[in-house]
C-alpha cells in the first residue's frame, strides 16, 4: 500500500502555544504555528526560514499560512526590512498572516513592500478562512 504524504511534520515535538514555532504541511499549504516564545532573532530567524523552505521544496508549494502570536518587542525600520528580506530565500512565495490580536501598521506595510520587491507576496488577515481562500486563489500550488 502506498503512504499518504499530504501531511507532514517537520518539528517533531507536540504543538505547544508556548513553543518557538511548528511547520506543517496541510495538503495545499505549509502550515505554520507560531508559540508564544518565538522571537524574531537571527538566529530564530534562520531556523524559521530554514524549515519553512524545506517543507516548501519537499511538497512543492509555494502556499505559506502563519498563524499564532504576534513576536513581542517592538521592531526597528531595519529590523522590518531584514525580516522582509529574508522572505525572498523562499522563489515565488505566497504568504498570510493570520495572528492572534494583531493589526497591521506602518511596520507590516513596510514588510509587504520589502518583500515584494524581491517578488514574494505577502497579505495580512484577521480570520484564517480569509488567509486560505487568498492563498488558494492566487498563488499557484
Amino acid at each position: 500500500m502506498g503512504e499518504n504524504k499530504t501531511e507532514s511534520t517537520l518539528r517533531l515535538r507536540p504543538i505547544d502555544l508556548d513553543e518557538t514555532f511548528t511547520v506543517q504541511f496541510r495538503g495545499d499549504h505549509v502550515h505554520v504555528r507560531l508559540g508564544r516564545n518565538y522571537t524574531l532573532d537571527p538566529e530564530m530567524q534562520n531556523e524559521f526560514w530554514s524549515q519553512v523552505r524545506a517543507a516548501c521544496d519537499e511538497h512543492e508549494s509555494r502556499r505559506v499560512l502563519v498563524e499564532g502570536y504576534v513576536p513581542g518587542g517592538e521592531r526597528g525600520t531595519a529590523e522590518v526590512v531584514d525580516a522582509g528580506q529574508r522572505a525572498a530565500v523562499i522563489p515565488n512565495l505566497w504568504l498570510a498572516f493570520h495572528l492572534k490580536d494583531y493589526v497591521p501598521n506602518e511596520r507590516s506595510e513596510l514588510f509587504q513592500v520589502i518583500a515584494a520587491a524581491s517578488g514574494v507576496r505577502v497579505k495580512f488577515f484577521s480570520d484564517h478562512e480569509r488567509a486560505l481562500l487568498w492563498l488558494r486563489s492566487n498563488a499557484p500550488q
